[in-house]
């Protein structure tokens, strides 16, 4: 016996088929509308591709009501690779939100390449993305802190060299002064010299005389 499912409705009134005049029946071409419907008729011809039919030739139908008090199917339990997916997707979308340290996320990155190695490459794509995303994310985090560390080296550098110079101009200008204090004391240690010398040359000649 042919039968329909629950829910199904008649192409012409579209009401869900049902009892009596609500019956679902099938003419010569398979379309299937209610009894009522077909009363209604003018001329034995199909409502939709207008194919004539044999008022004779009808199948009455069967509606199957089991259907409405078999209990649905339950979903398919996730395999254990579905649920280890979910852990990670959930772990990277975790670490977008509220931030991770660099370890963990390493660790994490490392988790999901081992992963994702081991699966088929045309599964769970939506993983693969954001598992891409997230290591990209870390080596430009990664770079960054890098370069920043060496441009702060290079600033300690760039201020020790500046203090550096500092003492050593202040050592210059010291060692200046004390040429300068060299050279007066030198020439009047000269004058005197010439003085004293120029003195007793005079008292030897007064002697002499």
């Amino acid at each position: 016996m042919l039968s329909l499912g629950l829910g199904s409705a008649c192409d012409v009134c579209l009401e869900s088929f049902g009892p009596d005049a609500k019956g679902p029946c099938s003419i010569q071409c398979g379309h299937v509308f209610c009894v009522d419907c077909l009363n209604h008729l003018e001329r034995p011809q199909c409502p939709l591709c207008r194919d004539p039919f044999e008022p004779h030739s009808v199948v009455r139908l069967h509606i199957d009501v089991e259907q409405r008090s078999s209990p649905k199917a339950p979903p398919p339990r996730p395999t254990a690779a579905e649920q280890e997916a979910r852990r990670l997707q959930d772990a990277i979308a975790n670490v977008a939100n509220t931030g991770s340290s660099e370890p963990n996320l390493r660790s994490l990155i490392g988790e999901g390449r081992k992963f994702l190695s081991n699966q088929p490459r045309n599964l769970f794509p939506e993983l693969r993305m954001a598992h891409r995303m997230i290591a990209y994310l870390c080596e430009v985090k990664a770079n960054l802190v890098a370069q920043t560390q060496a441009c702060n080296a290079l600033q300690a550098q760039v201020s020790q060299l500046g203090a550096e110079k500092g003492e050593l101009e202040k050592r210059i200008q010291d060692l200046k002064g004390a040429r300068k204090y060299e050279r007066q004391t030198a020439l009047t240690v000269e004058r005197n010299l010439r003085d004293h010398c120029s003195r007793a040359h005079e008292a030897y000649e007064t002697v002499v005389e």
